[in-house]
């Protein structure tokens, strides 16, 4: 049985946007930081929106499992919108 949506206010925000990506295990505790290069290249691979980006995201200690069964902890560090200007 599909679970609904979350609705999440930042879900369509790009990739681009974000400065890092907190990531825990909730299951085995393991953890680990994405940086801008890492979302970068995400967002060259085709996930554009935040929304996409959770969806992809597993942990690397654990076996593989479908998405509804993952207990991970996502964190975003969103670009300032001035820090956006002095970038582009």
């Amino acid at each position: 049985m599909p679970r609904p949506s979350i609705e999440y206010p930042d879900a369509m925000r790009l990739v681009v946007e974000l400065s890092s990506l907190y990531v825990a295990c909730d299951d085995c505790g393991h953890s680990r930081t994405l940086k801008l290069q890492n979302l970068r290249q995400a967002a060259t691979l085709g996930v554009h929106n935040y929304m996409q980006l959770c969806r992809k995201i597993r942990c690397s200690e654990c076996p593989k499992r479908p998405p509804s069964f993952r207990n991970l902890t996502i964190r975003p560090t969103w670009i300032s919108d001035g820090a956006l200007q002095t970038v582009a």
